[in-house]
Parts: structure tokens; sequence; C-alpha cells
């Protein structure tokens, strides 16, 4: 579902835990916006746990939020954090990867948690403002995200922008899904201030 892109400036802006703590509220409504909608038709469950767990990762090291603005509205957002050497992100996959490829540092990997543009604003290069300037500042070697499989047109954009998938990973308990297919990016965007985004 897509709609005529907005005609004001597109600010793209990333925030701190305390800056991200006062948009906890929008980013809640937009993550309702976006997945409600199919294919992936999140419930009131879903979205009561998300604004549950959303606040508890600001804590997280290396947590950001990045926002996409037209005008005084909020139209997409993306957040996550580093993940931490003693992470369990790689335990549970139905494929297993190697040692050496789940270790992690502290700074290897940035996990993107959340990530969605509103449908009216999609098609005119805002989501991957939003991925460039998440990923770009955020110091890590490479970064991962989970994706339910059902999300085929989603999951074309990030093959486009040089994801793969590496595993699946089964969920338990199934919120919102009952596996999600893990992908990772081991080229990252440049930093913001290294240039025009893409």
């Amino acid at each position: 579902m897509t709609g005529t892109p907005p005609t004001t400036e597109i600010v793209i802006e990333t925030h701190g835990p305390s800056e991200a703590y006062a948009l906890t509220g929008t980013v809640c409504e937009l993550y309702r916006a976006v997945f409600s909608l199919p294919p992936f038709n999140g419930n009131a469950e879903e979205f009561a746990n998300q604004r549950r767990y959303l606040p508890r990762l600001l804590h997280r090291p290396g947590f950001r939020l990045t926002t996409a603005r037209s005008g005084p509205d909020f139209i997409g957002f993306g957040y996550g954090y580093l993940l931490p050497p003693d992470t369990a992100w790689w335990s549970r996959l139905t494929d297993p990867v190697d040692e050496e490829f789940a270790t992690e540092t502290g700074t290897r990997t940035f996990a993107v948690i959340d990530y969605g543009v509103l449908p009216g604003s999609r098609n005119a290069g805002i989501g991957r403002r939003i991925h460039d300037e998440l990923l770009g500042g955020s110091g890590a070697e490479r970064a991962t995200l989970t994706v339910q499989p059902a999300a085929v047109r989603t999951q074309a954009v990030y093959r486009r922008w040089g994801w793969r998938k590496v595993s699946r990973r089964t969920m338990d308990p199934p919120i919102p899904a009952p596996v999600f297919d893990v992908l990772v990016l081991e080229t990252m965007p440049g930093p913001p201030d290294a240039g025009p985004v893409g």
C-alpha cells in the first residue's frame, strides 16, 4: 500500500536515549500504523509488547533511534543497539552459524530491532535514508535484523540494499510470528557526514 510522497522537506534525525524516551509514544504509534497492515497484521498483544520493550531498549549500549519527519509529522522510524559479547542473538537458529560469525565484541554488530515508514510516504527514498543514517552512525562493522518470511516485498528491498539471509529463528512465544528470517548486512553505509545518502 503506497500513497503520494510528501512534498515538504523530509528531516532525518537521530536521537540518543533521552530524546528517544520523549518520542516513545510517537514511535509506538508509528509502529502500530506500519505493522497493523498486511503482511504483518499485528494485533493488540503485539503492540502492547512493543510498548513494554521499547523503553527497556533505551538503556542498551549503542542505542539509536532515527526518525523521518515531514513538517511536524513523523512518518518513519528505525531503532536498534549494539549487540553485547554475551548476546543470545545468534541462538535458536534453524541453521546454526559458526563460532567466529557469532562472536560479538560489543561494537561488531548493530541490531535493527524495528523499522518502518508510513504507507503514504513510501517509494520516495525515505526508508533508505533512515536505514543509512541509523546504520552509518552506529560505529559497527555489520548489522543484523529479523523479518517475517511472509514480508516478501520487504525482504526484496533488503536484498537490493545488500542484506542477505543467514538463517531463521524460531520464536518462543510465537509473537508476532512463529519464525523470523535472520539477515545480515556486511557492507555498512558510510557515516552520515560522508556525503549524500543514496
